[in-house]
């Protein structure tokens, strides 16, 4: 039987006396006199375990040699929907709220979520019963809201697989689902299960566990001839390319020229270009708008130098030869100036000159596809347009333009853009070429087309034909 003194500790936490007797909950006197309340635990209709509590306490231990498994185990037979809590107490309140299939686990919560729960002794108690557990079609992890709670639920729903899996929000003030019974009665726990939110799966969603889309977030690109074609686009990821020495390096210039005339702070990976005087001098005169000729007398260039220094910041190994810069180093250096400068354009030119270090079962296509990820996935991060400029393969006879499936190594290139432009001038000695918009992605601005381009000399300024 139940003594008085345990019955109102149980009535207390809201589980009625008549709920206890038929759990068989009892009271023993140990043989130093001390009163528990012994909590059975029942396998197949036998007797495999008991716990001993202390109320007053809140002491605990077993049966010595006791098997473990769930306390009410034996609701764990046929489909439906299993609730498991982290102790005999939450399961009890969940009784009394009128559920009948619930279960604890019989050694509360770890520390800390384990590596592998899958292997861990301490939920070896669940292989008992692997085959009724494979016919439960969902389970309510009503573990306590703190983290030792957290982690059993991680736990159990790794092993049981977290698409069978919910679990509870607790409200203000209460860390467990006997806390809600007594705080907010029978109704609060009811509420509580029947809105309990699927588990979540990494790369699985719902339409509502996105964001709303948020407005485009786009700056004017700089060349005119392009406007409606294209935009720099906060996280967004860019693929420029075209043949060698064609002159992709003076549109960049004329690009970021134009940002830096804005205040638009950006950060320029310059691994082919001196950073001083050729990317510094090449910047300065399309911001002023003049020619080679007139830039080292034009009274504006101390100016234009000026503004440079504030709002450019350069990624280089000129000064230290040994510095290899590999894409883990470059996107570190990228975080550094977007924390520090602000940046908002990250230019890498060219894409070949990075140290590329390939897993040793790693092949370029899969090196570079995880690279273009990562890149992708620092721009949406830190809310950057990133361009990379990243050369095609030798034209071998071909005589038009390359596109972005002709970029050495990888279609990763081509299929993972945001946007894609080309650059091409079918004979270098002729001051004419074009830009190709070859991609943008569905919901950017702009769209492809193709503009017949120059360089107005006269301005330093890719200009239209």
């Amino acid at each position: 039987m139940i003594e008085a003194e345990h019955k109102a500790w149980l009535e207390a936490r809201g589980i009625p006396s008549t709920l206890a007797d038929k759990m068989e909950l009892r009271t023993v006197t140990s043989k130093s006199g001390e009163s528990w309340l012994s909590i059975p635990y029942r396998l197949d209709g036998e007797l495999v375990n008991r716990k001993f509590r202390k109320t007053a306490d809140k002491e605990h231990r077993m049966d010595k040699g006791g098997r473990l498994c769930f306390w009410n185990a034996d609701t764990i037979k046929g489909v439906g929907e299993v609730i498991i809590t982290e102790g005999e107490f939450d399961a009890l309140a969940v009784m009394a709220a009128g559920f009948e299939r619930v279960v604890s686990v019989p050694n509360g919560a770890p520390a800390e979520k384990l590596d592998d729960p899958l292997n861990a002794n301490r939920y070896a108690f669940l292989w008992d019963q692997e085959a009724a557990l494979k016919e439960i079609e969902s389970f309510v992890l009503a573990t306590d809201g703190d983290k030792p709670g957290r982690a059993l639920a991680h736990d159990l729903a790794s092993i049981l697989g977290p698409e069978r899996c919910k679990f509870i929000t607790y409200p203000e003030g209460s860390k467990d689902l006997n806390e809600v019974l007594v705080k907010h009665g029978e109704r609060e726990v009811v509420r509580l299960i029947a809105e309990a939110k699927r588990f979540p799966v990494q790369g699985l969603y719902l339409l509502s566990d996105f964001p709303d889309e948020i407005e485009v977030q786009s700056m004017t690109i700089g060349i005119p001839a392009l406007e409606e074609h294209m935009a720099l686009v906060l996280g967004t990821f860019t693929v420029f390319s075209g043949y060698s020495n064609m002159g992709k390096s003076t549109v960049m210039n004329d690009i970021i020229a134009q940002c830096v005339t804005r205040n638009v702070p950006v950060c320029v990976a310059s691994f082919e270009t001196m950073p001083k005087p050729i990317l510094r001098d090449g910047i300065a005169r399309s911001m002023i708008g003049c020619s080679f000729n007139q830039f080292h007398r034009h009274p504006d260039k101390q100016a234009a130098y000026d503004l440079i220094e504030r709002r450019l910041t350069v990624i280089s190994n000129a000064l230290d030869d040994d510095t290899d810069i590999d894409l883990d180093r470059f996107l570190e250096l990228c975080r550094m100036a977007v924390i520090r400068d602000g940046a908002k354009l990250i230019v890498l030119d060219p894409w070949n000159e990075l140290e590329h270090k390939r897993g040793s079962q790693e092949t370029e296509t899969d090196y570079i596809g995880r690279a273009i990820r990562a890149l992708k996935r620092f721009a949406r991060r830190y809310n950057v347009a990133l361009w990379v400029v990243a050369h095609p393969t030798k034209p071998q006879g071909k005589t038009g333009p390359p596109g972005l499936y002709d970029i050495a190594g990888s279609a990763n290139w081509a299929n993972k853009a945001d946007y894609g432009l080309i650059y091409h001038r079918p004979d270098k000695a002729i001051n004419s070429g074009t830009l190709s918009v070859v991609k943008v992605r569905m919901g950017l601005p702009g769209g492809c087309g193709v503009i017949d381009v120059q360089l107005d000399e006269g301005t330093s300024r890719i200009v239209a034909a």
